[in-house]
């Protein structure tokens, strides 16, 4: 299949479908039209990375055509065919974007040899578009990670100075002290410190994921379990240590078997579930059902949050993504917990997605069911006998 696209707009015919078949030839996809207001609709519609027009057509000057290009496509290198006769028309058309001219009638080596260079700019200023992207991302990423990793940093250091400053007091004190008092508070004070460094684990814990993940290293120890039996769990650990939100949980299938890594599997639901709770301020409750459709499980979670926006349901998923949304406000870290999910779950053969009415949203994971004994032994594969 063609990577690159030409559109060409002459009013000769014959003109128009040399060079179509010349650059067919090349190996690109060639779209050929021999009027002006025909390339305007079309270029209306789609993008192009060449648009290599006549500056004279019988319709509409070249030049609308360029305008249009501009307008639809910035990126798209336009050429200018013209005859001798309009030279000066054609330079102008330089000045006003267009990025080379041709003269009538072309040599088709020459005309080759422009479209190319023209592809290669575009190429070239696309990849200069993404490295300009990624140097925002790895921007935003040091920002947000220095921040990220401070606040709960700043807290353990803050916490273990009040402890140590209580005990030294303590200590100084002249007369008795009421040391298991003094021991109390420090040991509730070191508590607070343990779970701010809790949270600077998991935040490290992300980092080392997605650098595993995109280097290809994360190993998968996989194992047939009861993904019903290991979401009830999940979601009893989460009713034990959430005080705001209810869980529910309805298993519509009694029994779920797959191959998958448990602990893997477990930081996918939790990474929901705990979303669900993170973007639903209000309290509420997290709903949790599972259910077998055809060769797959299927499970959802839903909250009764503040939604996700149509043009974010995908972008949900991209790294270091933050919601945009004012009631988000209070949700810390790094945006990295859906990429990772989707990950994982795509390792398992499964898919991720989500789903949003306004308020609220539903996070839909299927993962493929392990097939059953019978058939799995029908299979000749040594590696898979061992690991049955």
């Amino acid at each position: 299949m063609p990577e690159t696209s030409v559109l060409v707009v002459d009013d000769e015919e014959s003109v128009a479908t040399t060079i179509q078949a010349i650059l067919q030839l090349d190996g690109h996809e060639v779209v050929a039209v021999t009027t002006g207001a025909e390339a305007i609709r079309i270029l209306g519609e789609r993008q192009f990375d060449v648009v290599l027009t006549d500056l004279r057509l019988t319709d509409v000057d070249g030049v609308e055509v360029l305008k249009e290009v501009q307008r639809t496509a910035p990126e798209t290198a336009a050429i200018m065919l013209t005859g001798y006769a309009s030279l000066e028309s054609a330079i102008a058309a330089l000045r006003s974007g267009a990025y080379d001219y041709l003269m009538k009638p072309s040599d088709v080596e020459e005309l080759r040899a422009t479209v190319n260079r023209a592809i290669e700019r575009r190429m070239l200023r696309r990849r200069l578009v993404e490295l300009e992207e990624v140097d925002r991302l790895k921007t935003q990423f040091l920002s947000m990670a220095s921040h990220e990793l401070r606040t709960p940093l700043t807290a353990v250091m803050g916490f273990i100075q009040v402890a140590r400053r209580r005990l030294v007091r303590a200590s100084d004190k002249q007369g008795a002290t009421d040391w298991k008092e003094e021991a109390t508070r420090a040991a509730e004070t070191l508590e607070l410190a343990q779970r701010q460094s809790r949270r600077l684990a998991r935040l490290v814990d992300e980092l080392l994921d997605v650098s595993r993940l995109q280097l290809g290293r994360v190993q998968m120890t996989r194992s047939e379990i009861d993904l019903v039996t290991s979401l009830r769990e999940v979601v009893e650990r989460l009713r034990l240590l959430n005080t705001t939100h209810a869980f529910e949980f309805s298993d519509h299938a009694k029994t779920a078997p797959v191959l998958a890594d448990r602990d893997r599997i477990d930081q996918v639901f939790e990474n929901l579930m705990n979303n669900a709770v993170k973007y639903s301020p209000g309290g509420g409750t997290v709903t949790v059902v599972v259910a077998r459709e055809g060769d797959d499980v299927h499970v959802s979670v839903t909250d009764r949050g503040i939604g996700i926006s149509p043009e974010e349901l995908d972008q949900v998923f991209n790294l270091f993504y933050r919601s945009p949304d004012p009631r988000a406000g209070h949700v810390g870290g790094l945006g990295l917990g859906l990429y990772i999910s989707r990950e994982i779950v795509t390792r398992h053969g499964g898919k991720l997605w989500a789903e949003s009415a306004g308020e609220g949203s539903t996070f839909h994971v299927t993962l493929p069911l392990a097939a059953p004994a019978a058939k799995a032994g029908a299979v000749k594969d040594p590696a898979g006998a061992r690991r049955a």
